[in-house]
């Protein structure tokens, strides 16, 4: 029987689990923690569905991915916002005309948003960068306010750094809307599953072709020699997929590759509701960055209190879990270091944020994974066909 090893349970390493179990392979899934779901993790308390690791909200473009989430929950429609806090004043978060109708005197907000309409025509959204290169002195402005109140601050609590010594990238991700669009995200897919992530998971597993083992540390067990993969000591011929930090794979030999951790603080409140929205972002105030409002998110309320979580990004050491890359040219070169120093054998496939040690929204992933999956289908496939006619593949 065809075999495929993958080291992690999240939702990338279980879609492909899927997907393969589903195309005859027996398929193993090793797991550090003890609990399915990885990052999306989510749990009951009191009522409540808390996501553990932080808000995940579900939003895609691509149909494939919809369609296949699908298949393992019943999904309501959901449209997250996010507010923040500038200058004492709850606005829309990203930056949109509202906000400059909040933070700015009338006459001063409507000459702000015609002069961006007519600046930028026919597109919804501008990136930072581009408004800081503007050469309209009060478009230009703005964008230093927005880069100081909203942006600079956040950031600089987020990834424990200023703007300037991130990537490029990073400041490419903060939009300024140029319409009155309230929503975060502007995905044609946007909704969530109506009994979480981990129910979901659980059902995405749920194939007689998946084993799952937890509190399991696969590196015990698995081992390189000569670009070939043992595993307890025997050699495995099949795929394995990986989705945990590269690094761990050489043992840190060229050194540690950096991550940003979080730490949660949950604070249960004897009132229906809170916040206005799930979200508020304070990007200058306080050492938290967020608070969510989980009990918001719920299609619906049963319960008369609620949870605010407070969420503080931390450095992550030997004891916390690693969530985000810290993108920079110099930690790039690195990983780039390791994926070569890989490269060479031929059945280790690495997948996800961790493996890939790159920013990814949680539709990228499962696309990701269900397109590696899908090759190495293939890959069997079309391998099987020619040792059929007595050939071997390439």
């Amino acid at each position: 029987m065809k075999q495929a090893l993958i080291i992690g349970a999240g939702i990338s390493g279980i879609t492909a689990a899927r997907i393969l179990a589903e195309h005859g392979f027996q398929v193993t899934v090793l797991e550090k923690r003890d609990h399915i779901g990885g990052n999306v993790y989510d749990y009951y308390r009191d009522g409540v569905l808390i996501h553990k690791y932080g808000p995940h909200l579900f939003h895609t473009n691509f149909l494939k991915v919809a369609e296949f989430v699908q298949r393992f929950a019943e999904f309501f429609p959901y449209e997250h916002k996010v507010l923040g806090d500038v200058e004492g004043k709850l606005v829309p978060i990203p930056f949109n005309f509202k906000s400059i109708d909040i933070l700015f005197p009338p006459e001063k907000a409507k000459k702000l948003k015609q002069s961006l309409l007519e600046e930028y025509p026919n597109v919804s959204s501008v990136t930072i960068m581009e408004l800081l290169k503007s050469g309209k002195k009060e478009i230009k402005e703005l964008a230093n306010y927005v880069y100081q109140y909203v942006f600079y601050g956040y950031t600089r609590k987020q990834w424990g750094k200023p703007p300037e010594e991130m990537d490029s990238s990073v400041m490419g991700r903060v939009p300024v809307r140029l319409s009155y669009d309230n929503r975060y995200f502007t995905d044609l897919f946007q909704k969530m599953p109506r009994f979480g992530y981990t129910e979901l998971i659980k059902k995405m597993a749920g194939h007689n072709q998946i084993s799952i083992r937890y509190s399991c540390d696969a590196l015990k067990y698995l081992t390189i020699e000569q670009n070939n993969i043992y595993w307890d000591g025997e050699l495995f011929q099949g795929p394995v997929i990986y989705t945990g930090c590269i690094e761990e794979l050489k043992g840190k030999c060229f050194g540690e590759l950096p991550y940003r951790s979080l730490h949660f603080e949950l604070e249960d409140r004897p009132v229906a509701q809170v916040q206005p929205v799930v979200q508020i972002n304070y990007p200058n105030r306080y050492s938290y960055t967020r608070t969510s409002e989980f009990t918001l998110i719920q299609p619906e309320k049963k319960t008369d209190h609620t949870i605010l979580v407070y969420e503080y990004p931390i450095p992550c050491t030997k004891e916390e879990i690693p969530y985000y890359p810290i993108e920079t040219k110099e930690n790039r070169e690195l990983y780039e270091k390791y994926k070569q120093a890989l490269a060479p054998i031929k059945n280790l496939y690495l997948l996800g944020r961790l493996a890939e040690y790159q920013y990814y929204n949680m539709d990228t992933t499962i696309k990701q994974a269900m397109d590696l999956a899908e090759r190495l289908i293939g890959e069997e496939t079309n391998g099987s066909s020619k040792r059929e006619q007595g050939k071997e593949p390439n």
